[in-house]
């Protein structure tokens, strides 16, 4: 049940955030192409922003939406491809690409939902009911947590991720290797879990035989992502691995030392707090650029420190996922570390566990909400919360 109440009161707090944004301060586009796809629903809005437009691209030809110069080749295809299906029965009263929109909003919502009903099973079986509590909650106002509501892959992700760990605790191995699959499809730092699951495989197996037939039918399952990814992107783009071109050419992205360098003069240049009144903060950019900069710098060592505190309740695999994540994420610089750690459920879980005393649990609690109000209503004005 808190899993329920806390994904009920965290999108119905964004959903009150974006209307009352979006109605009292204007939308403050950066570049030509960004427009709003609802703009008659102020409540809605918000949520369709940035990377929406990328998705959507993959699966309509003429989408318009987008910057020039870029290629949506950046963008793993499978959250795109479960939000066109679910948009087809919407298409007798939206147009095409607002269908894939509203079906996007529904697809994240209900992966949100399942994903935190499946860390809540996580954490209640490896650090009791009280801690999964405190996780669920934890996760639903993280400060990034929004992106779970928008069109984006995220809550996918997550979804897919805590269910693939939740079927391997159980033994049930052939579901957990299909859902790290579907994973992979969603986002290449999908592939950090096929190392996690191979140590909890062989953890549980401990010093028994491994069954050849049935470890040959889990390595050719998890097999299946990496050559799917590759022939759709050699069959559509002309190279199996043009999502790596796209990234470093046509997004004009770094990778490792120079990306990490690069961010980090990007986020924390200017005042973190250069603006005279609430009205002027949520204007400028400068105030919320400084503040997202620190806590992308911030977010990296907590992650870090929390999975190595939590490590003996959360068990190898779940430490190898997160420490592979990271590993993962680090080389594309700062960019998006809100949202790449906003699904690393583990760190979750051993805040949790650290947080046993319920004042520092709501001290926690009411730091995270002002910063999700202040990131969100931000993203839905257009501004680069990513």
């Amino acid at each position: 049940m808190n899993n329920v109440v806390a994904f009920a009161t965290s999108r119905v707090l964004l959903l009150a955030v974006c209307y009352v944004c979006l109605t009292l301060f204007p939308v403050h586009p950066i570049l030509d192409w960004q427009v709003q796809v609802f703009p008659n629903q102020a409540w809605l809005d918000g949520f369709v922003r940035w990377d929406a437009m990328w998705y959507e691209s993959i699966v309509d030809a003429g989408a318009t939406l987008l910057p020039p110069n870029h290629s949506n080749a950046n963008f793993f295809p499978l959250y795109s491809v479960v939000s066109w299906m679910a948009s087809l029965p919407l298409r007798p009263w939206l147009d095409a690409a607002r269908a894939f929109y509203v079906a996007g909003l529904v697809v994240s919502l209900a992966a949100f939902l399942l994903g935190l009903v499946a860390v809540h099973r996580i954490a209640a079986r490896l650090a009791g009911t009280d801690v999964a509590s405190r996780t669920v909650w934890l996760i639903a106002l993280f400060p990034f947590s929004f992106f779970f509501s928008a069109v984006y892959s995220d809550a996918l992700y997550l979804c897919l991720a805590a269910w693939s760990f939740n079927f391997a605790l159980d033994g049930r191995w052939k579901w957990a290797c299909t859902l790290a699959a579907c994973a992979a499809t969603t986002r290449i730092v999908g592939l950090s879990l096929y190392p996690a699951l191979l140590v909890e495989y062989h953890r549980q197996r401990d010093s028994r035989a491994p069954a050849l037939q049935e470890e040959s039918s889990l390595w050719a399952i998890l097999a299946m992502a990496p050559l799917c990814i590759g022939a759709y992107f050699w069959i559509r783009y002309g190279s199996p691995v043009e999502f790596i071109h796209a990234r470093q050419t046509g997004w004009a992205r770094g990778a490792g030392l120079t990306a990490l360098v690069t961010d980090f003069g990007e986020f924390t240049a200017g005042s973190m707090f250069g603006c005279g009144n609430l009205k002027d903060c949520l204007r400028d950019w400068e105030m919320t650029r400084a503040l997202l900069g620190y806590w992308y710098l911030f977010l990296i060592p907590a992650n870090l420190a929390l999975v190595i505190y939590g490590a003996r309740t959360l068990g190898p695999g779940l430490v190898v996922w997160v420490l592979a994540s990271v590993a993962m994420a680090l080389p594309n610089g700062l960019d998006g570390m809100g949202r790449f750690t906003s699904v690393l459920f583990p760190t979750f879980i051993a805040a949790a566990m650290l947080l046993r005393r319920r004042p520092a649990f709501l001290l926690v609690f009411a730091a995270f909400v002002p910063f999700l109000i202040l990131f969100f209503s931000q993203f839905a004005r257009w501004r680069p919360v990513l």
